[in-house]
């Protein structure tokens, strides 16, 4: 997606300056590897976040067992009380 980006912007740099969209294609290949690029790191940077804020949640979950408790959720029918709307 990242590279599309990178394409993209070559062609609209292209536009600006009033050249033909496919007018140096060395830039739009080189953009487009830039593009990826960045669209890779980011791609390994939010997993690696990602992970490591599940490990923490799952690390805090196993450590304080008694604030998690696995009993069944109530219905909302069981919560609130019965409703008769006054005309």
């Amino acid at each position: 997606m990242c590279a599309g980006y990178g394409l993209a912007s070559s062609f609209v740099n292209n536009g600006l300056l009033r050249r033909p969209f496919l007018s140096g294609g060395h830039r739009h290949i080189i953009a487009s590897i830039i593009g990826g690029s960045i669209g890779y790191f980011i791609g390994r940077f939010e997993s690696r976040a990602l992970a490591e804020r599940e490990f923490y949640i799952e690390e805090y979950v196993n450590r304080h067992p008694e604030d998690f408790s696995k009993e069944t959720p109530k219905k909302l029918g069981e919560v609130t009380q019965r409703w008769l709307p006054v005309r």
